[in-house]
């Protein structure tokens, strides 16, 4: 339905906004100058064009998804991420498995709801996979593989360690000592990208391992990092860990001297005025001393033991003879059994008896006094200290010829500082410690800040830099052109003046309502009036020549269109 100008929806000032808004960009678009300027628009558009496609379109930043990966399971995660429709790929040079940034945790969360990738199974797996009725030789490899994997996942919980795997060399036990072989064991290690690992680390996965089997010792402990490099000393080396140890303890006590004569003394010379060095010869040397001491003239009764026995027997009696030798009768009978019977100390038949065998014993045990006494020096003794102190010299002054310029350091000053530090060091003649203190010039070091690199400029520059070309553009292929190529207009000569020169025609005013072809047909009236007054009819021939000429030079466009629509109506007049 075509809209009126009376219609209610023509009076509606919203559409009458947007009828005047296209009119100005159309009439706008039939200007000259935007013609011009059109291909350096449309090489901006389609610039700007192309770099939005090629951001939106351009590839994604990667991330390595589980590197070190085993090729079965690589397969594996690759089908699942394909499944799950996540972007994945495979790295041309590495063969790892790179998903995008975005995608990286969602890809981690998938795999780990399907179980991938497999994880290493422990020795608890291990050992609850074994079959019944396994031969001896089955069982011992099961448990070295147990020991084998718990290991490893021991080593892997460190944090430069991105993986580990631990070959045990365990012989078989023999009957003969002398046929037995240490154990041993080899570690490889796959450390994370960027990291070393250090000495107490290595030391650390030696002695873990050392302990974790029987008989082994650390130096039958080897580890071998994934560059093929060792890192293990290969060897006990007790000598060198103790010596390390004790350049270690050497080196601290070094630091704390040097701290306490730097706290003492900074106050006095000022920060910035003072070096101290202190050297410390420790005696590191492990000895041990047993004496034992006895004493001739203390002795104490340690025990007295009394021996003393005797016997008894009856004298004979009756007459010797053969009535002696007859048995005696039941009277006689009774009474010598009483008189058996009787002790021995009592008197039988008021008789006492007579000892035939009296033996007796004394025997003294005696200690003598004795002490022993055994005596272990305390490592790390400390044998002789130097301290060496430079402070720095004042500037000198000038002083008068034939003076003598006073002393850098003054004897007393001098003497303050030597006592304080020989106190803050535990200065001891006897062992000979030294304290050298001297003042000299330092050299100024030229200061040099380093600044850490800073990069937020870019951003901002890069607008700008963008704002800028923007600008650029638009003026040159837009402003310029409407500028350099406004219309001419032909100011009048006077007459007799044999040159004639166009100036720029003044610009024409755009009513409201006016159309392109209106403003067009005005255009060229002004222009026909002003070539009227400057050729004049009084011109001569070769001054109309030469204001054609430089019509022409400097409007060629116009020139042909005029010579094109002669020929076209004269072509029409012949053909009709």
């Amino acid at each position: 339905m075509a809209m009126t100008p009376n219609s209610p929806l023509a009076a509606n000032p919203l559409v009458v906004q947007a009828r005047a808004a296209v009119s100005n960009v159309l009439r706008m678009g039939d200007q000259p100058a935007m013609r011009r300027a059109l291909p350096a628009v449309m090489i901006m558009v389609v610039t700007v064009l192309a770099l939005l496609t090629w951001m939106v379109l351009r590839e994604p930043a990667r991330m390595t998804l589980y590197p070190g990966l085993a090729e079965g399971e690589k397969s594996r995660v690759f089908d699942a991420l394909n499944a799950a429709r996540v972007d994945v790929t495979v790295d041309q040079v590495t063969g790892e498995i790179l998903v995008p940034s975005s995608d990286f945790h969602r890809a981690k969360m998938l795999l780990a709801a399907q179980g991938l990738p497999e994880a290493m199974p422990d020795g608890e797996q291990v050992l609850s996979d074994m079959p019944m009725g396994t031969s001896r030789s089955v069982e011992a490899a099961k448990l070295r593989q147990s020991q084998e994997l718990e290991l490893a996942r021991s080593i892997t919980e460190i944090a430069s360690v991105q993986g580990a795997r631990v070959h045990l060399a365990l012989p078989e036990r023999s009957a003969f000592l002398r046929d037995q072989e240490p154990p041993r064991a080899s570690v490889f290690l796959q450390l994370a990208a960027g990291r070393v690992m250090e000495a107490s680390q290595v030391e650390a996965i030696v002695n873990l391992v050392s302990s974790s089997v029987p008989g082994m010792a650390r130096g039958d402990v080897t580890v071998v990092d994934q560059m093929g490099r060792l890192l293990s000393r290969g060897s006990d080396e007790a000598g060198s860990l103790v010596t390390d140890r004790q350049l270690q303890q050497r080196i601290e006590v070094e630091k704390l001297y040097r701290q306490r004569i730097e706290a003492l003394l900074t106050p006095i010379t000022g920060a910035g005025n003072l070096s101290v060095q202190v050297t410390v010869d420790m005696d590191f040397t492990q000895s041990q001393i047993t004496k034992e001491q006895v004493d001739p003239t203390g002795s104490v009764l340690k025990s007295e033991q009394v021996e003393e026995s005797e016997s008894h027997e009856p004298g004979a009696k009756g007459i010797p003879g053969a009535v002696s030798n007859t048995p005696p009768n039941q009277g006689a009978l009774a009474a010598a059994n009483a008189a058996a019977q009787a002790p021995v100390n009592q008197p039988v038949n008021g008789e006492k008896p007579i000892p035939s065998n009296r033996t007796s014993g004394q025997t003294r045990t005696y200690e003598v006094s004795r002490t022993v006494e055994t005596t272990q020096p305390a490592m790390g003794q400390i044998r002789k200290v130097s301290a060496a102190i430079v402070l720095r010299a004042p500037p000198v002054a000038a002083v008068a010829e034939g003076q003598t310029p006073p002393p850098a350091l003054p004897d007393t000053l001098r003497a303050d500082l030597e006592r304080l530090t020989q106190s803050a060091i535990g200065f001891d003649a006897g062992r000979g410690d030294s304290v050298v203190i001297t003042a000299q010039p330092f050299v100024e070091e030229p200061v040099i800040e380093d600044v850490p690199a800073d990069y937020s400029w870019l951003p901002e520059a890069a607008r700008q830099f963008g704002l800028i070309a923007l600008i650029a553009i638009v003026a040159l292929g837009i402003i310029r052109p409407m500028l350099t190529r406004s219309p001419a207009v032909a100011e009048a000569l006077p007459a007799g003046q044999t040159g004639v020169t166009l100036g720029p025609v003044p610009g024409v005013e755009v009513r409201e309502g006016e159309s392109l072809d209106d403003v067009t047909a005005r255009l060229e009236a002004r222009r026909a009036k002003l070539a009227q007054a400057a050729l004049g009819a009084s011109a001569t021939r070769e001054e109309k020549f030469a204001v054609l000429r430089q019509i022409a030079a400097e409007d060629p466009a116009r020139i042909a269109s005029v010579l094109q629509r002669m020929m076209k109506d004269e072509l029409e007049q012949t053909v009709s």
